[in-house]
C-alpha cells in the first residue's frame, strides 16, 4: 500500500513561513500583518490567492485605525503582495516573461526612443514606457503577440484588475495608438487602432440603450422639478445635485440589471414605462439578492434605498408604484435592507467610532484646515522663489489641498453645510451668501435662504476671528489659492469652477477631498465629514438633539435615526462615572 500526501491549499501562513525561511523578515513581518488590516483570520485559514488578497487590501484601503499612514499601508500592502507572488511562482514566472526575446522585446525596443523628453536620458524620462511593459506582462501570460491585444482581451480580464492596473492597460493602449505614425512601432500593432473602451462603471450604463437612457433622464426630471410657477409657465427645480443624482443612479442600476442579468436583450422594444412593473421588480431584486457579496454588486441597503427613490419618480410619471411594493413586501432580501437602512451606514459608523476613540484623531479632525493650510505653504515655499513659476500639476496640487482647507474650515468653524451648497456659496454681487468681514462686523457670514438647502431651511452662521485659525484659512485661501483657478477674477462664487460663470462641480471637489484627507491621514468623504463633527458634538453633550438638529439643519427624525448610538454610548460612560464616584462613600 502506499500512501501519497493530499494536496493542500497554499495558506499565507506558508507563505509567512517561506518568507521567514528565507531570511526575508520584512517579508515575513508584513504577512503577519495582514490578520490587523483584514478580518482577523488566522494565517492559516487565509488561501494564499492574489486575487483575493487585493479585494482584502484595496490600493486606497488605508484605515487610520488600523496603519500609520497611507505611506506605511501601502508599503505593508506591496510586500504582502509580492510575498505571496514569490511563494506562488508568480514573482519567477514574471521575470521569466520580461526576459522573453519576442515581439514584445522588438516593440518595446522600438517604443525606446519616443520614451526621452526635452532630450534627457533619464529613469523618469523613460517612465511612458511602464504601461506598455504592464501590457506586455498581461498579454505574455496567454501568449498573445502585439497584434493580438484588444479591449476584448483587457475586458475579459477586467474582473481581476484593479482600478489603477486597468487605467495603466488602457493608457497603454493609448500610447501605442499615438505612437503609430512610427513604421517600427506600427509594424507589430493591430491593422485598426485600439476603441476606447465600454464605461467601466457599476451601473453598466452602457447597456442600456440611448432610446431608455433619454426616459430616465427624462422621468428624473419630471419627479425632481416638483414646483410649477404659474406667471413663467415652467416649473422650478428644488431638488438637490445628490438627490437627481441618487435618483438617476436607482433608476439606471434597476434598468441595467435587467440586461446584465440577460431578462432583457439589447435589441428591445420596451419602454421604461413597461419596465417599471411587479415582474421585472422580481427579476432585478433576485439578480441583486443572488450577487450580493459579489464585487461590484449593491448591498440590501442600497437595493432597498433605490427601489424607495424608484417609486417616487414612478409616482411622479403617472405609474402606480403600490403593485410593486406589495409584490416585493415579503422579500427577505429588502427586508434586511430595510433595516439596515434605518441606521447610518456600517461604513460611517465605522469611521465615526474610531474618531470618537481616539482624542489624537479628533484633534486631527478639527484642525484639518490649518493642517492642509501649512502643507500648501510648504509646498509654495519649496517652489517659489524670488520669481513664482510654477508649473501647471504643482499648481494643481496646490490648489487641491488649499480648496479642501478652506471647506474645512466653513465646515467646522461655520456651520456643516452640505457641500452642494458650499460649492455654490456666491462671493460678490447682489446674491451674495458668504459676507466677509466689514467695518461693522468682525466675523463672516454664511446666510442661505430656504432655496438654497435640501431641507428648505435658512441658515445663517458667523465665522469669528481666532476661532482656530477658521476664518484665517479663508482669507488665505482668497488670497493665495482662490487666484490659482482659471476664471477667478470673473467668477462670483467663492469656489470658482473650471467652466466660466460656473461654481466648482461637485464630482470635482469631491475627488480632491477624498485624496487630501486620505493623505493627511483621515480618510473621508464630505457625507462621513458631517457624521463626523455631529458625533463629536452630541458625545460631549448627550442628549441634547436639539443642538444636532441645529447643527445639520435635518429633522428630529433623522437626526435620531442616525445618532442614537452616540448618545447610548455617551450616556453609558455618564453612568460610569457615576458609578466610580460611588466607591467614594464607602471611604
Amino acid at each position: 500500500m502506499s500512501y501519497h500526501k493530499p494536496i493542500t491549499v497554499m495558506s499565507l501562513q506558508d507563505v509567512q513561513d517561506r518568507e521567514a525561511a528565507a531570511g526575508n523578515k520584512d517579508y515575513a513581518n508584513a504577512v503577519g500583518r495582514y490578520p490587523h488590516l483584514t478580518d482577523g483570520a488566522d494565517l492559516s485559514q487565509v488561501p494564499a490567492d492574489l486575487v483575493l488578497v487585493k479585494q482584502k487590501l484595496p490600493l486606497h484601503g488605508f484605515d487610520p485605525a488600523l496603519s500609520k499612514s497611507e505611506k506605511a499601508y501601502k508599503a505593508t500592502r506591496r510586500k504582502i503582495i509580492a510575498a505571496v507572488k514569490n511563494a506562488s511562482g508568480e514573482a519567477e514566472a514574471a521575470r521569466e516573461r520580461r526576459a522573453r526575446v519576442d515581439e514584445w522585446a522588438e516593440l518595446l525596443l522600438a517604443l525606446e526612443p519616443h520614451a526621452v523628453t526635452s532630450g534627457e536620458q533619464n529613469h523618469s524620462a523613460k517612465q511612458v514606457l511602464i504601461p506598455v511593459r504592464k501590457l506586455a506582462d498581461v498579454a505574455r501570460t496567454s501568449d498573445i503577440k502585439p497584434s493580438g491585444v484588444s479591449q476584448d482581451l483587457l475586458d475579459s480580464i477586467s474582473p481581476m484588475l484593479e482600478t489603477n492596473e486597468w487605467k495603466t492597460l488602457q493608457r497603454a493602449l493609448k500610447t501605442l495608438n499615438r505612437l503609430r505614425h512610427d513604421k517600427n512601432v506600427c509594424r507589430f500593432l493591430p491593422v485598426a487602432p485600439f476603441p476606447a473602451p465600454n464605461p467601466r462603471r457599476q451601473e453598466n450604463l452602457h447597456l442600456i440603450p440611448s432610446r431608455i437612457a433619454n426616459e430616465i433622464d427624462d422621468w428624473v426630471r419630471n419627479a425632481t422639478l416638483t414646483e410649477f410657477d404659474p406667471v413663467e409657465q415652467e416649473y422650478v427645480d428644488t431638488a438637490s445635485v445628490s438627490n437627481v443624482n441618487f435618483k438617476l443612479a436607482a433608476m439606471r442600476k434597476f434598468v441595467s440589471t435587467l440586461f446584465r442579468s440577460g431578462r432583457l436583450q439589447p435589441q428591445t422594444n420596451l419602454g421604461l414605462r413597461d419596465l417599471m412593473t411587479p415582474e421585472y421588480a422580481a427579476d432585478a431584486v433576485r439578480f441583486w439578492s443572488q450577487h450580493e457579496d459579489q464585487k461590484g454588486h449593491i448591498s440590501a441597503r442600497t437595493a432597498y434605498d433605490y427601489l424607495k427613490s424608484n417609486y417616487v419618480v414612478m409616482a411622479r410619471n403617472g405609474v402606480d408604484p403600490s403593485l410593486m411594493k406589495s409584490h416585493l413586501k415579503a422579500n427577505r432580501f429588502l427586508k434586511n435592507g430595510k433595516r439596515a437602512s434605518n441606521d447610518m451606514s456600517p461604513t460611517s459608523r465605522k469611521f465615526c467610532e474610531h474618531l470618537l476613540a481616539s482624542s489624537q484623531q479628533t484633534m486631527k479632525f478639527l484642525s484639518m484646515h490649518v493642517h492642509l493650510r501649512n502643507q500648501a505653504n510648504e509646498l509654495l515655499d519649496q517652489l517659489t522663489g524670488n520669481v513664482i513659476i510654477l508649473k501647471s500639476q504643482e499648481i494643481t496640487l496646490i490648489r487641491q489641498i488649499g480648496t479642501v482647507a478652506a471647506l474645512c474650515a466653513l465646515e467646522t468653524r461655520g456651520a456643516p453645510i452640505r457641500i452642494e451648497s458650499a460649492l455654490e456659496l456666491v462671493l460678490r454681487g447682489p446674491d451674495r451668501t458668504f459676507h466677509l468681514p466689514s467695518r461693522k462686523t468682525r466675523h463672516a457670514t454664511i446666510d442661505l435662504g430656504p432655496e438654497h438647502t435640501k431641507n428648505n431651511v435658512e441658515i445663517w452662521a458667523p465665522i469669528q476671528p481666532n476661532n482656530l485659525n477658521g476664518l484665517e484659512v479663508i482669507f488665505w485661501y482668497l488670497e493665495k489659492i482662490r487666484p490659482l483657478f482659471p476664471n477667478h477674477k470673473n467668477s462670483i462664487h467663492l469656489f470658482p469652477g473650471f467652466k466660466c460663470g460656473e461654481a466648482l462641480e461637485y464630482r470635482t471637489f469631491l475627488g480632491w477631498f477624498k485624496r487630501q484627507t486620505r493623505s493627511a491621514g483621515l480618510p473621508m468623504t464630505p457625507h462621513k465629514f458631517r457624521h463626523g463633527l455631529a458625533s463629536l458634538l452630541l458625545q460631549h453633550n448627550p442628549g441634547r438633539w436639539d443642538l444636532l438638529e441645529r447643527l445639520l439643519d435635518d429633522t428630529p427624525a433623522t437626526v435620531r435615526k442616525n445618532y442614537a448610538w452616540v448618545n447610548e454610548r455617551a450616556k453609558r460612560t455618564e453612568v460610569q462615572k457615576f458609578i466610580l464616584d460611588l466607591s467614594s462613600l464607602s471611604q
